[in-house]
């Protein structure tokens, strides 16, 4: 065999096993657990884990009012998530650069991991409220 195939048949198996390999990690739900809500999370994730199979937890929640507090000193900021009337879920972000549009009463999601019954959030990302909102209809002139 020549060694222009012998090169062209190795390439062909490295970029093969590569392209599997690429495709293996991008399947499934890929590197984090996601939870859509706080209540499904407080209800399925375990009590001290870093989510299955090694992966990191994504929560969506709500920023509860009154409870950010930021401690400058200590470089982190405490603060708790929950679902429209549900239950709350402290979290610790390790950082004091939280995005611009985190507020009390912020759709926020939150990725990391849970240790002690805390969520130790890596991640804050903020969602931006909607401009468009539906217009009430004025029922006053029928």
């Amino acid at each position: 065999m020549s060694k222009g195939i012998q090169l062209g048949i190795a390439t062909l198996t490295i970029f093969g096993a590569l392209t599997w390999f690429l495709a293996v990690q991008a399947g499934g739900e890929g590197t984090f657990a996601y939870y859509e809500n706080v209540g499904s999370f407080l209800d399925e994730a375990p009590a001290d884990d870093a989510g299955p199979a090694g992966r990191g937890l994504r929560v969506h929640g709500f920023v509860v009012e009154g409870s950010i507090r930021k401690e400058l000193a200590l470089g982190h900021v405490d603060f708790e998530i929950q679902d429209p009337g549900g239950a709350p879920l402290t979290v610790r972000y390790d950082g004091i650069d939280v995005p611009d549009l985190f507020a009390d009463g912020a759709e926020v999601v939150i990725e990391g991991r849970i240790e002690s019954g805390v969520f130790l959030a890596e991640r804050v990302m903020a969602k931006c409220p909607s401009k468009y909102e539906a217009e009430v209809p004025d029922e006053s002139h029928t």
